[in-house]
């Protein structure tokens, strides 16, 4: 009886030692991304192009949900107008996106990252609606200024000519985002 009791208490220590050593469950799906991109790339090439068409989606992901976010909270018509073109636009991008890296194999987040989700909900919790308008501006600014300056980067140290094509093309349209959001941020600070 002695040995069997002794031989359960065992099985249980081994057992809840196996749980606490074992693989940690991953919540960010950018995170699961970057994992399993990591695993199927062995060339620092296709590696680097994976990293790209991963944080491009999550970028996307957060400019759309920043989009969705002004369409609801802010009262002024411009800004609305911008955040329902712009939504619009970047799921566009988003579905090329994903199509791009479902013909590599890519992993892809299918939500924000917890920097930009913290971002999101701290720019939601603004109660002064000018305050939010000229702050979700700034934050599509550099949002858009950061994937440019990604997509360039990409467009010139690529060696796959479809990803490249796509980026030369898509590229355009990332400018005329930045030129409307960077004229609705002056409309703003001109009407004060």
């Amino acid at each position: 009886m002695n040995i069997k009791l002794n031989n359960i208490w065992m099985l249980a220590i081994v057992a809840l030692l196996a749980l606490g050593c074992g693989p940690k469950q991953n919540t960010d799906s950018n995170e699961s991304a970057e994992e399993a991109n990591e695993d199927k790339f062995q060339t620092r090439d296709t590696e680097k192009d994976a990293e790209f068409v991963m944080e491009a989606v999550e970028a996307n992901l957060a400019e759309v949900e920043l989009a969705q976010l002004a369409a609801q909270k802010s009262t002024d018509t411009e800004i609305k107008s911008v955040a329902q073109f712009l939504e619009n636009e970047h799921n566009k991008v988003l579905a090329e996106l994903r199509d791009v890296a479902a013909k590599r194999v890519i992993s892809v987040p299918s939500t924000v990252d917890d920097a930009s989700r913290r971002e999101i909900e701290n720019l939601g919790k603004k109660e002064d609606i000018k305050d939010f308008n000229k702050s979700w501006c700034k934050e599509m600014i550099d949002k858009h200024e950061s994937s440019i300056e990604k997509f360039e980067k990409a467009m010139n140290e690529t060696e796959d000519a479809e990803l490249k094509s796509w980026i030369t093309q898509t590229l355009p349209h990332l400018r005329e985002h930045l030129d409307r959001v960077k004229a609705c941020h002056e409309k703003i600070a001109e009407a004060k």
